[in-house]
């Protein structure tokens, strides 16, 4: 089902406001508190409510200070500059007409580069071989590798939120190269004409061998619910954990063998888990946007959720029968101190000066994050675990000297 969510509304504000300062000149500090407006694919800043059903995302200085990593970062590039550039993808897709947005575009004397703002922190992506990069640096080339003589294009994914920069260099002075972004764009090319020949059809239609399911690709893919593909992968990832509800249970659990989890397994099916849990999520959606557009999905219905917190309809209203009720302001009113992260707020907008925000950072304590489970190929160090053993037996080892035991008894 399509999805439309707060996190894509301040995603689309955020892209505006870097390419209005980026345009104009100015720090993104300038427009915090202002609003930006979404109407029919246009953005502009405006008032709150004002227009009716137009949704508006406030810049805040948190947007604005993330929105600035950026702007320092391609301000920092030189050369010429080229924001929010329109480029024709159609050679590199096949799509008639097909156009993308590339956020900034910028030539240098012998390099081009592009660079795409990626506002959300849900997901780390990496530059290496990422296909919408690759076209986008693919149609700059074709679009503007006239007016210099560029050895290579830098493609870069820039994520403010996660401090995370990610780069793809690819050169392009010999374009019959393996390793050249010329060659990368013929191969992707086959690939789309396949992708569009498909367009109309059903998923009976689709070769089998077109269908690859995975992680990245089937992540933001909105047939997910529907994918045999991904169906079969997910089933036979897990089929021999499960038995067949459609037959009679008793004699398969019968002949039912304990499946032993070693870490070679395990490690497999961590693998898959992201996926699965993807798909999962999928039907779930997939089967509520059923339910409420009144089709039947058989057992299942729905219901009415979790009642929502309780408010005031008119907060001004409580306030005033409250205080003739003669309570305490301790008793009317829920005070708590301010948190590092809202003081530090207050730091950077001058409310609280260096000298006091150094004295307030020696009161300052953050947790360390509990060890979670990530794929090998993570950035981040790997915490090395021996106290956690400490107080355990080896069982491997007692058992034996257990049977050594015995077999020195017979």
């Amino acid at each position: 089902p399509d999805e439309s969510s707060s996190f894509a509304q301040e995603g689309t504000a955020a892209h505006f406001v870097a390419s209005t300062c980026l345009t104009s000149g100015d720090d993104a500090v300038v427009h915090v508190g202002k609003f930006v407006a979404m109407t029919e694919g246009t953005e502009h800043f405006d008032l709150p409510g004002r227009l009716e059903g137009v949704p508006t995302v406030e810049v805040t200085q948190d947007m604005a200070e993330h929105v600035q990593k950026y702007l320092d970062y391609v301000r920092a590039l030189g050369g010429q500059l080229l924001v929010e550039q329109r480029l024709s993808i159609e050679s590199v897709t096949g799509e008639p007409g097909a156009k993308g947005t590339a956020d900034a575009v910028v030539l240098l004397p012998d390099e081009m580069v592009v660079v795409d703002l990626k506002y959300g922190r849900g997901v780390r992506v990496d530059a290496n071989h990422n296909p919408q990069l690759g076209i986008y640096g693919s149609a700059a080339l074709e679009e503007f590798g006239i007016v210099g003589d560029f050895d290579r294009v830098r493609m870069v994914i820039h994520q403010p939120r996660l401090d995370h920069i990610s780069e793809w260099v690819m050169p392009v002075s010999q374009p019959m190269a393996a390793e050249s972004l010329q060659t990368w764009a013929v191969n992707t090319r086959t690939m789309a004409h396949r992708a569009l020949a498909y367009i109309g059809k059903g998923p009976a239609d689709v070769s089998a061998d077109d269908l690859n399911p995975g992680e990245d690709p089937c992540r933001f893919c909105k047939a997910k619910a529907i994918c045999p593909a991904l169906r079969d992968h997910v089933l036979s990832t897990v089929a021999d954990d499960f038995v067949n509800i459609t037959k009679l249970v008793a004699p398969q659990l019968e002949t039912a063998v304990t499946r032993t989890v070693g870490n070679a397994l395990l490690g497999n099916l961590m693998g898959a888990v992201d996926l699965i849990e993807n798909w999962c999520a999928a039907i779930r959606a997939q089967a509520k946007v059923e339910l409420l557009a009144g089709r039947i999905v058989p057992g299942f219905k729905l219901v009415s959720g979790k009642r929502g917190a309780r408010a005031w309809v008119d907060k001004v209203e409580a306030e005033a029968t409250l205080k003739k009720m003669r309570l305490k302001v301790e008793q009317m009113y829920d005070l708590s101190l301010i948190s590092p992260t809202t003081a530090e707020k207050l730091h950077k907008a001058d409310t609280i000066g260096a000298r006091q925000w150094t004295k307030l950072q020696t009161l300052i304590t953050q947790a360390d994050g509990a060890p979670t489970v990530a794929p090998a190929a993570d950035k981040r160090t790997a915490l090395v675990v021996t106290a956690a053993l400490d107080g355990f037996r080896d069982e491997t080892v007692v058992e034996a000297d257990a049977t050594a035991d015995m077999e020195g008894l017979v």
